[in-house]
């Protein structure tokens, strides 16, 4: 590795984890940057805050009147606060107006049209009684689904919970009995065809709900 190489990817481990995580949230989410190709141009963008940073906490050190009785833990903790305040002021001043109002509205316009394509699809597949609807979750949110999910499934783990409660609004949606409580015998047949989708499309992690 070229020494120049070294001292740069030595600059990023350096740099502060909160910098670090919202240049590539910013970067990634709402400019478009492809970590996978474009992970040197966030790294640069993170180091270039990280000094920017540095040297906003050394002027703030600076310009703090000085303090003869202060101990240790005081300096340490102006330190931080000096740190903290010069964070804040760079990622408000330099990085956060890199996504323009313009950029705002079309991530908007792309979340309302994209909650409108759910919504249809599931007003679709509703309207279609499909059978299989709650295997990929195209049905509306139901509270009451929630509920009885809850009380019937409470010890499953989280991927089991997450299609049963898509099953129960189903059934709900299409006027059909649900289990009221965990001895409910149609609690174990729902509970065999969760088991069954869980086995057909595992999930990585079934403690998960997604």
């Amino acid at each position: 590795m070229a020494p120049q190489n070294e001292e740069f990817r030595v600059q990023v481990e350096g740099i502060d984890l909160t910098i670090a995580a919202e240049t590539r949230r910013i970067l990634v989410e709402w400019l478009g940057i492809d970590p996978a190709t474009e992970q040197k141009q966030i790294d640069r963008e993170a180091l270039r805050l990280q000094q920017m940073t540095e040297d906003a906490a050394d002027q703030f050190e600076q310009a703090a009147p000085p303090a003869t009785d202060a101990t240790y833990q005081d300096a340490v903790r102006a330190k931080e606060t000096a740190w903290r305040a010069a964070r804040e002021m760079v990622l408000e001043n330099e990085l956060y107006p890199q996504v323009t109002p313009e950029i705002r509205a079309a991530q908007e316009e792309f979340e309302v049209g994209l909650d409108q394509r759910i919504k249809e699809r599931r007003e679709a597949a509703r309207a279609a009684q499909d059978p299989d609807r709650w295997r990929t979750r195209n049905v509306r949110p139901n509270p009451t689904a929630g509920r009885v999910v809850e009380r019937v499934w409470v010890s499953k783990p989280g991927w089991f919970l997450s299609l049963a409660e898509a099953l129960i609004a189903q059934r709900i949606e299409d006027n059909q009995p649900v289990p009221m409580t965990s001895r409910d015998r149609l609690a174990d047949e729902l509970a065999e065809l969760i088991e069954d989708e869980m086995r057909r499309n595992p999930p990585q992690d079934p403690d998960l709900p997604f």
